[in-house]
């Protein structure tokens, strides 16, 4: 995405584009649009369909003598970022196509997924919110995927949905925490985030704060490798989706919060485990946090 950011504000005249590369299966071309908005430009032979942008993406098609042409392009520059890693999939996933017809579905496919990214401004996400979302993809991608494949991890994820876990399956549930390295608690944020009838599992991910300059793990970095993974424009479609709810936009100002993974911890979450539940409260508490010691549950850490 850097590489993309880079191309388009080294472009200073209207009108003028070069073509993404010299590999590329496809004639795609980037630049500035009459009007000097960032554009990406596909040229070839494929019959046009209705394709329809939004308040932040414009689209505009045509033929010449010599081929059709698709044009995407940004109405509203504070979406820069996030409008550079559309164009950045685009590119990367058209790569293999094996000609122009195909190359336009995919193309406009990936549009029509990624336009909920751009349906609203987002407010910007504070390292709490960052930590969060970082830890729940991380467990997404490096545990629920290899055991459950990408689908049904997809669908058990609950994102911003009314629900009390953020993993949810037929017979077990994932409550997924994010913290510093070296915090000694974890906190429980109500009373039924640990309370069910089936087994579960309490996930503390540490995290180590880095300086921007370190190859780690960023939200942005994190978001586009999962996007790249999944196999169907439906699953793209859920969890695109699933992070315009959570606040979630390509922003360079979040690529600033870089973490070192720690490890992922996964504690039986059982009868025996220390916690506070609702059907023991007394009726006038309708709400509680609290923290528990890391230490205190080690007896409850899976082994695996």
């Amino acid at each position: 995405m850097n590489n993309i950011r880079k191309r388009f504000k080294e472009f200073f005249r209207n009108g003028y584009f070069t073509r993404v590369d010299d590999k590329h299966i496809l004639d795609l071309y980037l630049g500035l649009n009459e009007k000097g908005q960032y554009t990406l430009e596909y040229r070839g032979d494929f019959i046009i369909k209705e394709v329809k942008g939004s308040g932040v993406i414009g689209v505009s098609q045509g033929t010449t003598s010599k081929y059709s042409y698709l044009l995407i392009f940004l109405k509203d520059t504070d979406m820069f970022d996030t409008f550079c890693a559309l164009i950045e999939d685009i590119i990367d996933t058209t790569r293999s196509c094996p000609d122009n017809p195909s190359g336009y579905q995919v193309v406009t496919n990936r549009l029509y997924s990624w336009k909920k990214m751009f349906s609203s401004k987002k407010k910007k996400m504070d390292e709490s919110a960052i930590m969060g979302l970082i830890g729940e993809l991380y467990f997404l991608d490096n545990y629920m995927f290899p055991k459950y494949g990408k689908t049904d991890s997809l669908n058990s994820w609950s994102g911003q949905e009314l629900t009390h876990k953020d993993f949810s399956l037929e017979d077990i549930w994932y409550e997924v925490k994010s913290i510093h390295s070296g915090k000694e608690t974890v906190k429980i944020s109500s009373l039924e985030q640990l309370q069910s009838s089936n087994y579960g599992e309490l996930v503390i991910i540490p995290m180590e704060r880095m300086s921007p300059a370190f190859n780690g793990v960023t939200l942005s970095k994190l978001a586009n490798k999962i996007m790249k993974e999944f196999d169907s424009d439906e699953d793209l479609d859920k969890f695109i989706s699933k992070m315009s709810e959570q606040g979630f936009s390509f922003d360079s100002e979040t690529d600033e919060y870089v973490y070192q993974v720690v490890s992922i911890d996964r504690y039986a979450v059982n009868t025996d485990f220390p916690k506070i539940i609702r059907i023991e409260m007394p009726p006038a508490i309708v709400q509680a946090q609290y923290d528990i010691s890391i230490t205190s549950i080690l007896p409850f850490l899976i082994n695996e």
